[in-house]
């Protein structure tokens, strides 16, 4: 019997989830180190409007690992990509418009919250990612 796909992706999902949110409180560190509290904080709104997708897409392939995928369609694509459109907009407008953030660090975060992403794929890193047993 083969693996499930969907449980597969979903546990990929949390380990590039792991992977992003090391890389997001070492930049907010580093931030509040080199400037300020204020900043690096900004930093870590930043890259956690950044997260989002990948919490969602995660819950959502595990979801679907429950029935192997019986009701995944091309609408639920487009479903999530229009949330993930939405919540970042949203919540880029809310952290931008905050008395108590950093425009510009937040900015950043979420820039480097994407570099950590993609950084991930284009390095192959699920491969030196070290595996639980499964």
């Amino acid at each position: 019997m083969s693996a499930n796909p969907f449980a597969v992706a979903a546990r990929r999902s949390l380990r590039l989830f792991a992977w992003q949110v090391a890389w997001l409180v070492a930049v907010g560190a580093l931030t509040a180190i080199l400037w300020d509290a204020r900043a690096g904080g900004s930093v870590l709104v930043g890259g956690g409007i950044g997260l989002v997708w990948t919490v969602y897409m995660a819950l959502t392939l595990l979801k679907h690992s429950a029935d192997y995928g019986a009701r995944v369609s091309a609408a639920s694509f487009f479903k999530g990509w229009i949330f993930k459109l939405v919540m970042t907009g949203a919540l880029l407008v809310i952290a931008l418009r905050a008395k108590s953030l950093l425009p510009l660090a937040v900015l950043g975060g979420l820039f480097a919250n994407m570099v950590t992403y993609w950084a991930w794929f284009a390095f192959d890193l699920e491969r030196r990612w070290p595996r639980s047993s499964t």
